[in-house]
């Protein structure tokens, strides 16, 4: 059965803008659903233009009553999983950020025929939970970030590949000594000089945690064990992620780096569709750089952690603490890493959690990363 009927999570984010650009130039794709957390200026446009018959914001102030298209508007995060229930989409692409997704893909996947993963933390936080919960329902698990996506498009039928990787592209400070990163401004840190993404993602991507979330997200995706799952620097972000075989041959998934194709591929799979405009092959550069690890301890601790489900969910938490701790000016670009490091350090190791359980590492995990913010000034 041909998937038509989608719902999307976070529509006023990075992946939900552009989700609604991929949406504009595929044919057959109904969006039933909406939600957004608080840009609600941004979602009322969004609203009027695609007209789902349902939709949801976290804020429990805002009410769209002049809407006619909206049958229902729901509040709150119980008001997003009451949305999907009443929706009944065939499609769920989950584009909002943080350990609130785990909540958000766990309802969905009770619900629909595929999840279009781009929320990376609910498998980190997650570990099994929701990749067991989508074998018990048959239900599809696409990959939407780009490196995942391209290890999910390259690990098909044959041989099992000895070792893969993803690739980084080593973020706005990548030329910066460590002593001059120190001292980075929220100004220096968002000049991402590839992707457009969101703010966190971006800094995320200064510091490596994003890409310490990956490693342990296609340790859970994939079943690879950390050690074989390798990280390198590509400058212009064209190498996403590869495989080797035993034998040495390596075969790359590469292409322009922008998200709406990966996002299109999740929605189409296992077929594809031009969503950009189609550019040369010539003169492109396909280089690898080694990653110093020196530079970047945030993402050999995610190493050290992967398969450890408390300290997975303490790594992530400290991380959104700490990150919006810099945004405010309260902490120094420095610090984000201590502060995740210690909050890690002070979290038992737990390798499986129920869902109950991750909700009480993670409040545990934020406020003793409060607490160490709280240190730094």
């Amino acid at each position: 059965m041909k998937l038509r009927r989608l719902a999307i999570l976070g529509s006023t984010g990075s992946i939900g803008t552009q989700t609604l650009d991929v949406i504009e130039k595929i044919e057959g794709l109904e969006i039933v659903a909406m939600s957004c957390g608080h840009n609600f200026s941004l979602f009322t446009k969004q609203l009027e233009r695609y007209r789902p018959a349902f939709a949801a914001s976290l804020s429990t102030e805002e009410n769209p009553l002049a809407l006619s298209s909206v049958k229902r508007f729901f509040h709150g995060e119980e008001g997003i999983e009451e949305m999907l229930e009443s929706s009944r989409p065939d499609m769920v692409i989950v584009g909002v950020s943080g350990a609130a997704g785990l909540r958000f893909s766990l309802k969905a996947i009770e619900i629909c025929k595929r999840l279009c993963l781009a929320n990376k933390e609910s498998i980190v936080c997650g570990g099994d939970l929701l990749i067991e919960g989508c074998k018990e329902k048959s239900v599809e698990l696409i990959p939407v970030d780009s490196e995942h996506s391209g290890l999910f498009q390259l690990l098909g039928e044959g041989p099992r590949p000895d070792r893969i990787f993803i690739t980084a592209s080593g973020g706005a400070l990548r030329d910066w000594s460590v002593e001059r990163s120190i001292d980075a401004t929220p100004g220096d840190v968002l000049k991402h000089p590839v992707w457009s993404m969101g703010r966190r993602i971006t800094i995320d991507s200064a510091t490596m945690v994003n890409k310490g979330l990956e490693v342990i997200e296609a340790h859970y995706l994939f079943r690879y064990d950390e050690e074989d799952i390798e990280t390198y620097i590509c400058r212009n972000s064209y190498i996403h992620a590869g495989i080797v075989y035993r034998d040495g041959v390596v075969k790359l998934h590469s292409g322009t780096p922008d998200m709406r194709i990966p996002i299109a591929y999740s929605l189409t799979y296992p077929f594809r569709e031009r969503v950009i405009d189609r550019g040369g092959i010539t003169g492109i550069p396909l280089l690898l750089e080694e990653i110093d690890g020196d530079k970047y301890p945030a993402l050999e601790l995610a190493r050290n952690i992967c398969g450890k489900q408390s300290k997975q969910i303490a790594y992530n938490a400290a991380d959104e603490i700490a990150v919006e701790a810099f945004l405010r000016g309260e902490i120094k670009f420095g610090r984000i890493y201590n502060i995740i490091e210690r909050t890690v350090s002070r979290i038992d190791d737990q390798r499986r959690a129920d869902y109950r359980q991750i909700l009480e590492i993670d409040k545990i995990s934020r406020e003793i990363a409060l607490e160490e913010v709280s240190k730094c000034f």
